[in-house]
């Protein structure tokens, strides 16, 4: 049964009103639950301009796959600022507030939830017309929603995916669709950066007709709707001039296709093509969806307001969903048992190099902090620098420097451990190179070490999981001696882990080295599903210095490693 719906209080279409200058106009949000065509609950927002009367155009902005409602809130809100109604929502079986996880996702759920959408306003806001907003993996959907269904009045669709198959093999290397064709089991694993039940979705992909570009111009020759397509010039993933098409399959006279020059499948990448995307995309909603009223000129949101509410909007989920310590715990023990083999992707190696180069070789009687250290990592790095350094030099030392491993997951310290003990063992023939201490310490709370007693710390990808970031970093100043160093990395916002793998595959010369980096790469999901959703955060390489500088750091410098996939900030205590 569906439940009870109440028509929200917003302005009459015949109240006369005062002229308000669009750049004022304040967006509102209003969250909205209702139940899709399989009774499963949706949660989404409904955006719009204060002033903006209900006989005004609507706009669905669908989320990208393995994205939830608030990343696409700019685009929502410079649709609302233009004088159009908005609903942004989280698919089913998906990621986000709405019922479901990911890993049951298909193409065919995320058409029935537009669908559904479509449903909900027309039964709540009596709503027409309706246009569609949608990018990448998600416009593959809308498409064949707007095939069977013409209440959808306008297709905008940003760097669309219109060949499943050749985008999955670009990505992968891997022709899983076609594994599926064989009847031969693909399992959980990566899918565009989520880890998912990849048979019952790439079996639903072949069986609805979702899977190539034939299917795809099948669908674009029963569109009606008028389609704009956004196609970024260097997508790695999406041939142009499949694109291209598709856009001369549908039958209409108003369509289009815009190449956005220097945009890659990613167009986040590039601020500058992103906001030309999003203001492109309004610009078309103005022109093609009727009863649409240009304004006087094209208002901008205020980005400091769609920061805030993004902020707001993730910090509710957290409190929504929870974060219980053991949970995290658990989590994490379950994430790094599958690890370790992160260590062979050179790209990894590359980043802890970058961080050892960037911290500097320790000298006799330093003390190094690897503050959430995993499974010991960077210490393992610590000690095949070192002891293939005296073995070029011929000299037998005392230990030079202490190492201490700090982490929350007793699991991973006690491998830590034990790593470096085997390597201690096997290689140091002359003794220990270095002294190794380990401590199950939670970094949320002040750690139990006096002020000024480490030269250098290393937090490598653990900044982004920690929940008050800000005092973790201070406490890391305050261990830190007189132009002591710390490094701190992130993955970036938008990561495409993939790339990483993609590197990998290219050098790798055993097939079970391939298939190790494969289930490295689905076990990444679980990591990206939660940053989608809110849980972690990704920052940029402006808000990796922002904390260090908060934390009283300076000669703050910023970098980019992992495959171009991670920030790095690196400061000194004066």
């Amino acid at each position: 049964m569906s439940k009870s719906l109440q028509r929200p209080s917003l302005p009459n279409a015949t109240e006369p009103r005062p002229p308000i200058a669009a750049e004022r106009l304040p967006v509102l949000s209003e969250l909205v639950t209702y139940e899709n065509r399989r009774g499963r609950r949706i949660v989404g927002f409904h955006d719009y301009a204060q002033s903006t009367p209900l006989d005004r155009p609507w706009m669905i902005v669908l989320p990208g796959y393995g994205e939830t409602k608030t990343d696409v809130l700019a685009p929502s809100f410079y649709l609302a600022k233009n004088g159009f109604h908005t609903l942004r929502f989280d698919y089913s079986d998906h990621v986000g507030e709405s019922d479901g996880e990911i890993l049951t996702t298909t193409l065919p759920k995320l058409k029935d939830d537009i669908l559904s959408a479509i449903d909900f306003l027309e039964r709540r806001y009596d709503a027409r017309p309706i246009g569609a907003f949608a990018s990448s993996l998600a416009c593959r959907a809308l498409l064949r929603a707007a095939r069977e269904d013409e209440r959808i009045a306008l297709l905008i669709n940003l760097v669309s995916i219109v060949d499943v198959r050749k985008t999955l093999f670009a990505i992968y290397k891997e022709d899983h669709l076609g594994r599926t064709l064989k009847g031969l089991p693909n399992g959980v694993m990566d899918v565009v950066g989520f880890q998912v039940d990849a048979d019952n979705f790439l079996r639903a992909a072949i069986d609805e007709h979702y899977a190539d570009l034939a299917t795809t111009l099948e669908d674009a020759r029963n569109i009606k709707a008028p389609g704009i397509f956004f196609a970024a010039e260097h997508d790695a993933w999406v041939d142009l001039d499949d694109v291209e098409e598709v856009v001369s399959a549908l039958p209409t006279r108003r369509k289009d296709l815009r190449v956005l020059q220097d945009g890659m499948h990613r167009l986040y990448e590039n601020p500058a093509v992103a906001k030309a995307a999003l203001k492109g995309a309004v610009e078309c909603a103005l022109r093609y969806l009727p009863t649409a009223k240009p304004q006087a000129r094209m208002g901008d949101p205020d980005l400091k307001e769609i920061g805030y509410r993004i902020r707001k909007e993730k910090e509710r989920y957290r409190l929504l969903h929870g974060l219980k310590k053991d949970d995290e715990r658990e989590f994490w023990k379950s994430y790094l048992e599958k690890y370790s083999f992160i260590i062979n992707v050179h790209d990894y190696w590359n980043l802890l190099d970058f961080i050892y180069r960037v911290l500097g070789n320790p000298k006799p009687g330093y003390r190094v902090l690897d503050a959430g250290c995993g499974i010991g990592n960077y210490g393992t790095f610590l000690l095949m620098k070192t002891i293939y350094g005296r073995r070029r030099s011929l000299m037998r030392t005392a230990a030079s420097y202490e190492y201490v491993g700090v982490d929350f997951v007793s699991e991973a310290i006690a491998q830590a451990q034990r790593t470096h003990d085997g390597f201690s063992r096997e290689f140091a023939n002359g003794g220990p190179p270095a002294h190794y201490d380990y401590l199950v310490a939670d970094l949320e709370r002040p750690l139990p070490f006096p002020a000024r007693s480490f030269d250098q710390v290393c937090m490598n990808l653990v900044v982004s999981y920690l929940q008050e970031a800000p005092q973790t970093l201070a406490d890391m100043a305050r261990l830190l001696k007189p132009n002591g160093r710390i490094v701190i990395t992130s993955l970036k916002p938008f990561a495409d882990l993939s790339q990483v793998y993609r590197n990998y595959i290219s050098v790798a010369e055993e097939p079970g080295q391939i298939e190790e980096a494969r289930k490295l790469l689905s076990n990444a999901g679980k990591v990206m599903a939660k940053e989608a959703e809110g849980v972690y955060r990704f920052f940029t390489e402006e808000e990796l210095a922002d904390l260090l500088k908060e934390a009283g750091l300076t000669d703050i410098e910023t970098f980019r490693a992992f495959g171009n996939q991670a920030n790095v900030a690196f400061g000194v205590v004066g």
